[in-house]
């Protein structure tokens, strides 16, 4: 790839009140030389259209009518892109230089692939994730959180990318459709690895890339319980068959007990957000996908991470049992 590179490149930035960040994000984004700066801006309120109207003329700026999710923002940015590739930003974060162009060099190597950067927290002391661990039964996390920075520095294939940022050929996100929009919030990076795994597209850590994201604690709330779990039942009922369900079905059981002792920490709201998001994940229409679900599996983690949202060594020990079964019944599928 020539040394300018990021001129083929577009970079999309789906905006809801962040006014307080994306003046910053969008002169790191800017100085990395773009062919051109999408702006989607999904009903704020704060000044953030105006920030960018008013102080960056040369972006190109689009209101939805309406707030219809993340995905369905970065949709609507990458349907007037003609560049070769496309960047996917979130707004509340800051470029470091050099960033696009090690996410795009990769990219002319092979068309099946979409790379993901190390992202650092605000503050650039610790690692918000480094590409992300998205496993069969549907769980998504982050990798490397709160680790040195200059930890995972090798480039590697990973089982998620982060919808923060990452970076792929635009053809390639059209072909395989985008963003599922029937994810509104969160859950939408795990469902596009997912449908990547699928079409066979590799998932690229460009550790030399770096972003700092606005992200300082791991914790799930309880209302966002609700968002991933309606999630999380909306990618398995949309990949994987009744057959493979039951080959599954220690794993996917033991995760409910998992999800559920969670949600019983955060309370009735988890409590409640949890069966919500149960009800309609399990309830909405779908259009399941026909192919084979062993051809996803055979690229999703078997283990999830034990030192993420663990409280004690109760939580531990479930963590290190669950892994066990996982493996065990992983190894059923032949993948």
């Amino acid at each position: 790839m020539d040394t300018n590179s990021t001129t083929h490149a577009t970079v999309v930035v789906v905006t809801y009140n962040h006014a307080d960040f994306i003046e910053t994000c969008l002169r790191s984004s800017l100085a990395e030389n773009p062919a051109k700066v999408i702006v989607v801006d999904t009903g704020s309120t704060d000044g953030t259209k105006d920030i960018v109207s008013e102080k960056f003329p040369d972006v190109e700026l689009f209101t939805m009518a309406e707030n219809r999710g993340y995905g369905a923002g970065n949709n609507v940015g990458v349907s007037s892109i003609d560049t070769e590739f496309t960047v996917i930003l979130n707004p509340d974060t800051r470029v470091e230089s050099g960033c696009f162009e090690a996410l795009l060099e990769p990219l002319a190597e092979m068309k099946n692939r979409i790379t993901t950067p190390k992202i650092l927290t605000y503050d650039g002391k610790h690692i918000n994730t480094c590409g992300n661990i998205d496993h069969f039964t549907g769980l998504g996390f982050t990798r490397g959180f709160y680790r040195p920075p200059m930890e995972l520095s090798e480039t590697e294939r990973l089982s998620g990318l982060s919808g923060a940022c990452f970076a792929l050929r635009t053809e390639l996100y059209r072909e395989i459709g985008g963003f599922d929009e029937e994810l509104f919030l969160y859950m939408e990076d795990v469902e596009l690895s997912w449908r990547a795994a699928l079409n066979d597209i590799e998932i690229r850590y460009i550790p030399d890339a770096i972003i700092c994201h606005d992200y300082e604690d791991i914790q799930v709330p309880a209302k966002k319980i609700y968002h991933l779990e309606r999630g999380r039942y909306y990618i398995l009922r949309k990949y994987l068959n009744m057959k493979t369900t039951m080959m599954l079905l220690p794993s996917l059981l033991l995760t409910e007990l998992l999800t559920t002792g969670f949600a019983v920490l955060s309370g009735t709201e988890g409590i409640r957000n949890k069966l919500r998001g149960m009800r309609e994940g399990l309830t909405m229409d779908i259009n399941t996908v026909k192919k084979d679900p062993q051809t996803v599996l055979s690229k999703l983690a078997v283990k999830i991470p034990e030192d993420q949202l663990t409280y004690s060594m109760l939580d531990l020990f479930g963590k290190k049992f669950a892994n066990t079964v996982y493996k065990l019944n992983y190894s059923l599928l032949n993948v």
